[in-house]
């Protein structure tokens, strides 16, 4: 399984303003090796860093947020320079075309 294209472009935005970013690497073939999260802690997609922030992220698509996967990141216990995102795409009702992301920091 391959990146999606909204997480591609979430780093590139990411990249641009100075951030570090990282991502878990899919692994090929089949089957994924046992004890293997395809996801950091299994909720979130990308891990940007700065000198005393960290930020995970959890990218959507169209589907929007699935309430279990909110709840989730809601529960999920950080300290005081990690912030927890989620970042879902939505299309323009003006333009068809575009998609813009709705971000939004989970406390």
């Amino acid at each position: 399984m391959s990146r999606s294209k909204y997480e591609i472009k979430a780093q590139k935005e990411l990249e641009a303003n100075g951030w570090l970013v990282d991502w878990k690497i899919r692994p090929s073939g089949f089957k994924n090796p046992r004890g293997y999260a395809v996801d950091y802690f299994s909720l979130f997609d990308l891990m940007a860093w700065k000198p005393y922030m960290i930020r995970f992220i959890a990218i959507k698509g169209h589907g929007g947020v699935p309430s279990a996967l909110r709840k989730a990141i809601e529960d999920f216990q950080t300290c005081d320079h990690v912030v927890k995102e989620i970042w879902y795409y939505r299309k323009l009702a003006k333009d068809k075309r575009k998609n813009v992301a709705r971000k939004e920091i989970i406390e």
